[in-house]
């Protein structure tokens, strides 16, 4: 079965700065966009746990130990988005948090592409997209 897809351009790729989130609106959705590096990411604007906006929170990365008493490193670094209320921490890759399991916990996402330097959203007739569909 073949979903419509309309693309929603949403401006330059220069006018959004790596490491940066942004509140934006597609099609009367409100969604948080991030760059990281030549990458971009756009989630649902609300957070699972209280309804927070994600967009007001940070980036970060991933701070772990392989085994108790080692030094902690940060690893996939600013590929975390932190809710501003509580912390909880949403991975741009899957919108999971994951702490939670992800099919339990998890925020909408919505394939982000870049053509001839312009951002572009998909949305499928339901609202999300997996990114493979996309062209």
């Amino acid at each position: 079965m073949t979903m419509s897809v309309k693309k929603y351009d949403i401006g330059w790729v220069d006018a959004f700065q790596s490491g940066k989130l942004y509140s934006i609106r597609v099609a009367g959705r409100k969604m948080v966009l991030a760059r990281r590096g030549d990458e971009f990411f756009a989630l649902r604007d609300v957070c699972p746990h209280q309804g927070a906006k994600l967009s007001s929170g940070l980036l970060m990365g991933e701070v772990v130990a392989e085994y108790p008493g080692q030094q902690p490193k940060l690893r996939r670094e600013g590929e975390f988005l932190s809710c501003p209320w509580h912390g909880w921490k949403i991975d741009l890759r899957t919108g999971c948090f994951p702490l939670k399991e992800p099919e339990c916990v998890r925020v909408r996402r919505y394939a982000v592409h870049v053509e001839d330097e312009r951002v572009l959203v998909a949305l499928s007739a339901k609202g999300s997209l997996r990114p493979s569909k996309l062209d």
